[in-house]
C-alpha cells in the first residue's frame, strides 16, 4: 500500500515563526506594563499640578489656569494672548490693584498721632499757613488719583488740615461722611480716620447715634451700650415732617427710662476724650434727661423752650478715658440726635454718617434751617458723600434722572452750609454671577459718570472707587482675592476690603494735600 501524499510542496522543513516579545495593539497591556507606563507619566504629572498649584500663590496670577472670569480653562494661553491692548492693560491693572491691597493690608492698624497741649503753635487770624514738614509715607505710590476739577476744591478744607498739621491751637479738620451701607459698620470711614489721625493727629472719634439705626450701625472704635427705650424716626422712611433728623440722619425720643452709654476702645482708638456733647431738640413740651461722666453725679439737662430749637450740652473733663451716659428722665419728652466724642487737641476727626439702606435723594429729606444750625455748630470742614450703591435697583432710572435728584441733594447741604468744600466718591462695583463668571452690573458705570459729572457741576473733588478696585470685573476678582475683600453677595467690602479701599482714598487726598501745600509754598 502506497503512503499518502502531503499536499505541502515539496521543500526543506521550516521552524515555525517565533512569538514576538511585544503584544500585538489589539491587546490589553499587562498589569506589568501599564505601573511601567505610569511610573513613566506619573512624575509629568506631578510637576505639572505643582506648577499650577504655584501659579495660585501671590504675584503669579498671570499664569493661572483658570480664574472666575475665564469662559474655559486655560483662557490665558488660549484666548487672551489675543484679546488686544485692552485686556492686558485690565490685566496689568488688576495686578496693581492686588499689589497695592496686599501692602495696604501688610501695614497693620496706624497709631494715632498724640498731641499734649502745653506747647501748642499759636496763629492769628490771617497770619501765614505753618511750614510743611514732610512726614514717613508721604511720598507712598498711589493706587488712583483724587480728581479735583480747577485744582481749588478743597482749599478751604487743605488750610485747616494744614493748621492740624503744624499743631495749631485749636485747629480741627472735621469731615463728615456720609453714605449708604457702603459704609456701614464705620469700615471705610473708619479705615481713612485711622490713617488720617496717624498722619495729622488725633482730635477725638466725632458722631454717634443715641440708639443704631439697624445692625449695620456699630463703630468698632467706641464702646456703645443702650436699652430698648427708644423710639426712633429714620431719614430714609422720611418719617418726620418737621425734617429734623441730626447729623447721622436719624432722631430718637423718650419720656423716661431710655439710656446709652459712650466711651472710647482702649485696644482699637487712642482711648482718650475731653469733650462730650448731645445733640438735641428743645420745644414746648420738652422733657428732662440726665448726663453722668464715669461714676459722677447724674447732671439734670431741661428741654423745655418756648419754640423748638436745636441745642447742645457739652462736658469737658481731662484727656484720657472716660464714659458718658445719657438717660431720658421724664417731665416730657426728650428727642435727641446723638453723641460726639472729641478732644481739644488739634487733629482730625472724621464723623461716619451711614445711612443704611438710602437712596442718594433721602438727603432731601433734611429741613435745610436744621442743616444749617447742625453744620455750622459742628463747624464742618469737608463733606463726603458715598451713595449709590441702592440706587441701582431703581431700573428705570435714567443717568440725567439721577445726575438731577443728586445735583439738588449737593444744592440743599451746600446752602447750608456754603464755605464747607464737598468730595463724591462713587459705589463700590457691584457683581453678578453669570455661570461660574461674576461680571460687573451695567449699571455701575453709568453712576459712576453720572458722579462724577455732578462733582465737575457742583464744585466738589472726585474719588472713583470703581475704578480704584480695578473697574469692570473687579468685584469678582476681590471676591476671588485671598484674603477675600468683597463678600458673598458682590456689593459690599469686607472689613479687609474697607482698609483697602481706605488706603486708597487716604493716598489719593494725601497727594492733593501736598501739592496744595507746595502751591501755596
Amino acid at each position: 500500500m502506497s503512503k499518502p501524499q502531503s499536499s505541502s510542496p515539496a521543500g526543506p522543513e521550516t521552524a515555525p515563526p517565533e512569538t514576538p516579545e511585544t503584544p500585538e495593539l489589539w491587546e490589553v497591556p499587562s498589569s506589568r506594563m501599564r505601573l511601567k507606563t505610569l511610573g513613566r507619566v506619573a512624575p509629568a504629572m506631578v510637576v505639572m499640578l505643582a506648577c499650577v498649584g504655584l501659579s495660585y500663590l501671590p504675584g503669579l496670577e498671570w499664569a493661572r489656569p483658570w480664574t472666575s472670569e475665564d469662559p474655559i480653562p486655560f483662557w490665558n494661553l488660549l484666548g487672551r494672548p489675543f484679546e488686544g491692548e485692552a485686556a492686558r492693560a485690565k490685566e496689568d491693572r488688576a495686578k496693581e490693584v492686588d499689589d497695592f491691597a496686599r501692602d495696604a493690608l501688610a501695614q497693620g492698624d496706624p497709631e494715632p498721632v498724640i498731641r499734649d497741649e502745653p506747647d501748642p503753635v499759636v496763629l492769628d487770624v490771617g497770619d501765614a499757613l505753618p511750614e510743611y514738614v514732610a512726614q514717613p509715607g508721604d511720598d507712598d505710590p498711589v493706587a488712583q488719583p483724587l480728581e479735583l476739577f480747577t485744582g481749588h476744591e478743597l482749599d478751604g478744607f487743605f488750610a485747616n488740615l494744614a493748621r492740624a498739621d503744624g499743631a495749631v491751637e485749636g485747629a480741627h479738620a472735621r469731615v463728615l461722611h456720609w453714605g449708604d451701607s457702603a459704609i456701614g459698620l464705620d469700615g471705610i470711614p473708619g479705615a481713612i480716620r485711622a490713617r488720617m489721625q496717624a498722619r495729622f493727629g488725633d482730635a477725638g472719634h466725632g458722631f454717634h447715634l443715641v440708639e443704631p439705626a439697624n445692625t449695620s450701625y456699630r463703630h468698632r472704635q467706641v464702646d456703645f451700650e443702650h436699652n430698648e427705650g427708644w423710639v426712633s424716626c429714620f431719614i430714609i422712611r422720611k418719617c418726620k415732617d418737621d425734617g429734623r433728623y441730626g447729623l447721622g440722619g436719624l432722631t430718637s425720643w423718650s419720656s423716661g427710662g431710655a439710656k446709652s452709654s459712650f466711651a472710647p476702645n482702649p485696644k482699637r482708638s487712642s482711648d482718650r476724650v475731653s469733650h462730650f456733647e448731645v445733640a438735641y431738640l428743645a420745644g414746648p413740651k420738652g422733657g428732662n434727661f440726665t448726663v453722668k461722666v464715669d461714676d459722677g453725679e447724674n447732671v439734670v439737662v431741661e428741654t423745655r423752650a418756648e419754640v423748638a430749637e436745636d441745642r447742645w450740652y457739652a462736658v469737658d473733663v481731662e484727656d484720657g478715658h472716660h464714659e458718658f451716659t445719657v438717660r431720658a428722665a421724664g417731665g416730657g419728652k426728650v428727642r435727641l440726635y446723638g453723641v460726639t466724642m472729641d478732644r481739644a487737641a488739634p487733629g482730625v476727626e472724621w464723623d461716619s454718617l451711614a445711612l443704611v439702606g438710602a437712596f442718594t435723594n433721602r438727603l432731601r429729606a433734611y429741613d435745610q434751617d436744621h442743616l444749617r444750625a447742625q453744620l455750622e455748630h459742628r463747624e464742618a470742614d469737608l463733606a463726603v458723600f458715598m451713595f449709590g450703591g441702592n440706587d441701582m435697583i431703581r431700573k428705570s432710572m435714567s443717568q440725567a434722572d439721577y445726575e438731577a435728584e443728586y445735583r439738588e441733594v449737593l444744592q440743599l447741604i451746600k446752602g447750608a452750609k456754603p464755605d464747607m468744600a464737598c468730595l463724591i466718591m462713587t459705589p463700590l462695583d457691584h457683581g453678578d454671577r453669570k455661570g461660574v463668571r461674576i461680571v460687573s452690573l451695567p449699571v455701575v458705570p453709568m453712576l459712576v459718570a453720572a458722579q462724577r459729572n455732578v462733582a465737575e457741576a457742583e464744585g466738589c473733588a472726585f474719588f472713583d472707587t470703581y475704578a480704584a478696585m480695578g473697574g469692570e470685573g473687579s468685584a469678582g476678582r476681590w471676591y476671588n482675592h485671598s484674603p477675600r475683600l468683597i463678600g458673598g453677595d458682590l456689593s459690599h467690602a469686607t472689613s479687609k476690603g474697607h482698609v483697602v479701599i481706605g488706603e486708597m482714598f487716604y493716598r489719593g487726598l494725601l497727594q492733593q494735600y501736598i501739592a496744595y501745600r507746595k502751591r501755596e509754598g
